[in-house]
């Protein structure tokens, strides 16, 4: 129950990044889905266009 739990969760965040992201226009990295990309990626690239669009 809490493997399954903490996967939710980290999923979960996945998903909002991946809206975050999609929102901002980026919908590939590197030639690659963001869909395809693990959540530390997408963290990484999040923070990233946030830090060029200030």
């Amino acid at each position: 129950m809490r493997i399954e739990t903490i996967s939710f969760s980290q999923e979960l965040k996945r998903q909002i990044l991946i809206r975050q992201l999609i929102d901002l226009g980026i919908h590939e990295h590197q030639g690659q889905s963001i869909y395809d990309l693990d959540y530390y990626t997408l963290r990484y690239l999040l923070t990233k266009e946030k830090a060029v669009q200030s």
